[in-house]
């Protein structure tokens, strides 16, 4: 983790950064995103999928692929995140991914953050 901070210009405490290679290594992104305070299960699903969704539709445009993927799979999360932070003990049935209410974002992706080449 620090190797990738002292190389990447890393994240603060309160983010994650996303690292993307393409092109076996010959371009690579990076998205520094806030992190959400929780855990959540299948994130990496719609990570996985977003990307692999995003790199057919923009195959030669990795920056804007990584951007895509990140924003889609934040927006899920932050939703659901928003609908059980006010509980006091929440159970997995309250960290369900709000994946059907975030059918719009899940299609055309918020602005949030962006992406960046790295040498």
């Amino acid at each position: 983790s620090s190797g990738i901070n002292a190389e990447y210009g890393g994240a603060t405490n309160d983010e994650i950064v996303c690292l993307g290679s393409f092109k076996r290594g010959a371009t690579r992104v990076k998205v520094n995103i806030p992190k959400l305070n929780s855990t959540f299960t299948g994130s990496g699903d719609v990570f996985a999928a977003a990307f692999l969704i995003w790199s057919h539709k923009l195959p030669n445009d990795p920056r804007l692929v990584m951007e895509r993927t990140v924003n889609t799979t934040y927006a899920v999360l932050a939703r659901t995140y928003e609908s059980f932070k006010d509980v006091s003990d929440p159970g997995s049935y309250d960290k369900e991914l709000k994946l059907i209410q975030s059918k719009a974002d899940l299609e055309i992706p918020p602005s949030q953050f962006e992406a960046t080449v790295v040498e």
